[in-house]
Formats: C-alpha cells, structure tokens, sequence
C-alpha cells in the first residue's frame, strides 16, 4: 500500500504517514516498513512539520521483486537457499532442494516482471 501511494505521487510527491495510516495500518508497521525501504533506497524520508516520504525511482522502474526484498530479505523458499545461511546437513542428499531452487527462481522472475505502474487503477 505504501509503495502505491508514493508510486501514484511519482518522484515529486510526498505521501505522509498520516495519509498513509487512513488506510487502517498502524503507525509502528509504517515506519519499520519504511526503515526498510529507506535502507534499499526506494524512499526518502522528509522529516519536520509537513514532512512524509517520496519515492526515489520512476515507478515504472521499480520492480515488485525490489520491494519484496527490501523488506523481506532475499527472497527464498527454503532457508538453505538463502545466501550467507548455515548448511543444511542433508544439503547433499536433500530432494527437494533442486525444485525449491527452481521455484525460488520463477516466484523471482515473476516478482521481477511486475512494477509499481502495475498497480494503479486503470
């Protein structure tokens, strides 16, 4: 909901948080998902009296898989396919890890293909 209000407003609109939050979503969700996008440079924060976020790209350039990801982490099916986690002990043998890879990889490339202009009413 967030990217699609910022998204509507493009790179020179503001959305505040109290805009955001006549939608019914708490405050403390807003700003941790906000943390998040700020940290993957999706948004900015614009902070003071009149303040709120703008988004950083043209939204036909973001991808539904980046804003995912920003808040989500690395997008995985199983948590031995995300990078930088421990071995699995039956990473070897496992006979699932092959198909869960290949379907980490179609869930991404479908994310991926999907923008924030996807989203508006039209």
């Amino acid at each position: 909901m967030m990217m699609s209000l910022l998204a509507k407003e493009g790179k020179r609109g503001l959305v505040s948080v109290r805009a955001m939050q006549e939608f019914g979503l708490p405050r403390s969700f807003l700003v941790k998902i906000a943390r998040d996008l700020i940290r993957a440079k999706l948004i900015v924060p614009k902070e003071g009296r009149g303040g709120g976020y703008t988004i950083t790209k043209d939204p036909a350039m973001i991808s539904l898989k980046q804003v995912v990801e920003a808040i989500d982490g690395e997008m995985a099916t199983t948590a031995c396919l995300i990078h930088g986690t421990k071995k699995c002990p039956m990473e070897a043998t496992c006979p699932h890890k092959s198909m869960m890879g290949k379907l980490t990889d179609e869930i991404g490339e479908v994310l991926a293909k999907y923008k924030l202009t996807d989203f508006e009413n039209k």
